[in-house]
């Protein structure tokens, strides 16, 4: 009874766990698995256009207003260079020609303030302010020649390259100047060169300097068996003429420079076709309205020439006021009356007064004028449906003529 108490409890336990088995998965197949969606990988994506050529699809030369424009902000083509090599030659110049000056204005300042504190016989703050100021007033006396002459050269060097000029918007705050700029980071054509010209400017200096010193490497060694004054004078004398050959070569890197920068600029100024395009429409106006205007000018020539035909006219047929046409009739010339003038409106007065102040007849005839204005170009002749009332009216001209003359 034992055995089977137990053989009966395994197959009940196991029959549970077949049921909870089959119940699981009744359940899995009526309850769909929640899908958890896989994370979307953006990729890192980098706008090519910031490092984009400036120049790129500018293939227009600048116009006179766009060159106007970058003036009046004071962009305009000049190297810092050459400023900078003429302030270098001109104080180089300065100081061989006023040597003698500033190292005895020199001497004499050392000699007087050295000696002035030693002697003093009280030390109170206000003989150092007094001092100081003595001290302060001497010595810009004594830099104001070679200050003088480097603002001089200054404005000079870029006098020469942009001409006088003053341009009070270069001095507003803009914020495209504190803008990073990512176009720089990579190299161009100005980086290399700005590259190029310092290496140039480095092994200038360094060429000049070795071949100077390796001509008076001698006399240098010898500086110790010299007096104070001699080597004070070979050091300056080996001194200029390292900074006067560096200042030369300078100067003429600094020619280079601009004309590179210059080239530069021009480049910069370029416009693309559409921009062209724009410039020309806002500049000279809408195509349409200058066609417009040329129109209106050859209209208002045409005019003119009409009203100096009026006086020939041998009479003016008019609506009255809206429309009037002037005939000429000549026998011996003409076929038949011909129109050498026609106007509307304010235009068809003018011919009226004209005609009035030439003594020329007007006749009104509102269905006439209509239709010789609407159908007769000028010089033409009148249509042969005209001829008899036109007869009649040429006839009674001439008679009014005839009595005329025969009265007077």
């Amino acid at each position: 009874m034992g055995i089977f108490s137990k053989t009966a409890m395994l197959e009940f336990l196991h029959a549970i766990r077949i049921i909870r088995l089959e119940r699981i998965l009744e359940f899995q197949h009526a309850v769909p698995a929640k899908v958890v969606p896989a994370p979307v990988i953006t990729p890192f994506r980098i706008d090519l256009q910031l490092f984009a050529a400036e120049d790129e699809g500018r293939t227009q030369p600048a116009s006179e207003r766009r060159r106007r424009e970058e003036r009046e902000k004071g962009n305009v083509p000049k190297s810092p260079e050459v400023a900078s090599a003429i302030v270098l030659l001109a104080g180089i110049v300065l100081m061989y020609l006023m040597g003698e000056y500033f190292f005895m204005r020199s001497y004499y300042l050392l000699r007087k303030y050295f000696f002035g504190i030693r002697s003093a016989n009280v030390i109170s703050s206000e003989a150092i302010s007094e001092l100081l100021n003595n001290a302060l007033v001497d010595i810009t006396q004594l830099l104001l020649p070679l200050m003088g002459i480097t603002v001089v050269a200054a404005i000079v060097g870029n006098v020469v390259q942009t001409g006088f000029l003053f341009a009070p918007r270069a001095l507003a705050f803009n914020f495209g100047r504190i803008r990073p700029n990512f176009k720089k980071v990579l190299p161009n054509r100005q980086t290399l060169f700005s590259l190029g010209k310092s290496l140039v400017k480095v092994a200038a200096i360094a060429w000049v300097s070795y071949f100077v010193i390796e001509k008076d490497f001698f006399k240098i060694l010898m500086l110790g068996n010299m007096g104070l004054e001699e080597s004070v004078a070979l050091i300056t004398y080996t001194a200029f003429k390292i900074f006067i050959v560096v200042g030369i070569l300078l100067l003429a890197i600094s020619v280079g420079d601009y004309f590179f920068q210059r080239y530069e600029y021009e480049e910069a100024l370029k416009m693309t076709p559409s921009e062209s395009k724009r410039e020309m429409k806002e500049q000279d106006g809408d195509p349409s309205l200058q066609a417009r205007r040329r129109q209106m000018a050859r209209d208002q020539i045409k005019k003119s020439k009409m009203l100096a035909e009026v006086p020939k006219a041998d009479v003016i047929i008019t609506n009255p006021t809206h429309f009037a046409v002037a005939l000429e009739y000549k026998p011996n010339k003409h076929r038949a009356p011909v129109v050498i003038a026609k106007g509307v409106d304010d235009f068809a007065l003018r011919i009226i007064r004209v005609a009035k102040a030439n003594d020329i007849a007007t006749v009104e005839d509102r269905p006439m004028a209509r239709t010789l204005y609407d159908e007769v170009e000028i010089g033409q002749e009148v249509p042969a449906k005209f001829y008899t009332a036109l007869s009649v009216i040429f006839t009674k001209l001439e008679s009014f003529r005839k009595a005329f003359r025969n009265a007077s």
